[in-house]
C-alpha cells in the first residue's frame, strides 16, 4: 500500500454507524444498562456492551476490542467495583474507564448507595480530583435514560455545528478528553431536535 493511500480519510459504508460503549459492573444495573442500550438505538447509534458468557476470548480481550472500535464512552456506576483480572491491578471498570481517555465520555452514577465498595468510591473521586469529565447522578434507569439520550444528543449536536456537517471520519482529528458540554441543557419535550440530530446521522457515509 502507498503512502498516499495510507492517508486517505476512512470511507464509512452506509450501514456504520457511530458505537457507544456501556461500561459498568456486571452483577447489577441491569435495568439500566438496558435503558441505556434503548437510548443510544433510538439515536440510530450502536450500543456495545460487555455481557459475561462463553466466548473464544479471554474478557479482558473482548472488552478491550469492543472499547477500542467505539466513539463514545457511556460509564455507569452504583456500589460494585468488579474484581481485578487476572494480571491486573484494578478490575474491568476502572480499566475501562482508563482506556476510554481518547473519547468523549458521559458518566452516570446511580444514588443513593449504602453499600459502595471503597474501591469504587476511590475511582469517583480520582474522577472528580482529576477534572477532566464531569458526571450526572441519577435514581432510576427511567431518568438514566433520559439523561443518556438527551446528553447524547447535545453531544452530537456541538460536534456536528463545530465540524459544519463534515464527512471526516474521526480517527484523523485530534483526540483528547471530552468532557460533558459545560451548557449542556436537557432536550426533553424536544423531539424536533433529536430527530433532526438521528437524520444526519443516518446519512450515507456520515461519520465522525
Amino acid at each position: 500500500m502507498s503512502e498516499g493511500q495510507e492517508n486517505k480519510a476512512v470511507i464509512r459504508t452506509p450501514d456504520r454507524r457511530l458505537r457507544v460503549f456501556v461500561s459498568s459492573a456486571l452483577g447489577e444495573l441491569a435495568d439500566e444498562r438496558r435503558a441505556v442500550s434503548r437510548a443510544i438505538s433510538a439515536l440510530r447509534l450502536t450500543p456495545v456492551m460487555f455481557e459475561q458468557g462463553a466466548r473464544a476470548h479471554p474478557p479482558r480481550d473482548v472488552y478491550r476490542a469492543y472499547l477500542a472500535r467505539s466513539e463514545v464512552f457511556v460509564g455507569l456506576y452504583w456500589q460494585h467495583y468488579g474484581q481485578a483480572p487476572p494480571g491486573g491491578d484494578v478490575s474491568g471498570l476502572e480499566e475501562e474507564f482508563d482506556l476510554s481517555a481518547g473519547l468523549p465520555r458521559l458518566l452516570y452514577v446511580k444514588e443513593p448507595a449504602s453499600g459502595r465498595d471503597l474501591r469504587l468510591v476511590g475511582l469517583l473521586d480520582r474522577i472528580r480530583q482529576e477534572g477532566a469529565v464531569s458526571y450526572r447522578t441519577f435514581s432510576g434507569s427511567a431518568e438514566l435514560g433520559r439523561l443518556v439520550r438527551d446528553d447524547l444528543a447535545a453531544l452530537l449536536s456541538e460536534r456536528f455545528a463545530t465540524a459544519g456537517v463534515s464527512t471526516r471520519a474521526w480517527p484523523g482529528r485530534p483526540r483528547g478528553p471530552r468532557p460533558l458540554p459545560v451548557t449542556a441543557t436537557t432536550l426533553f419535550g424536544r423531539q424536533q431536535e433529536i430527530g433532526e440530530v438521528a437524520a444526519l446521522l443516518a446519512r450515507p457515509g456520515c461519520g465522525w
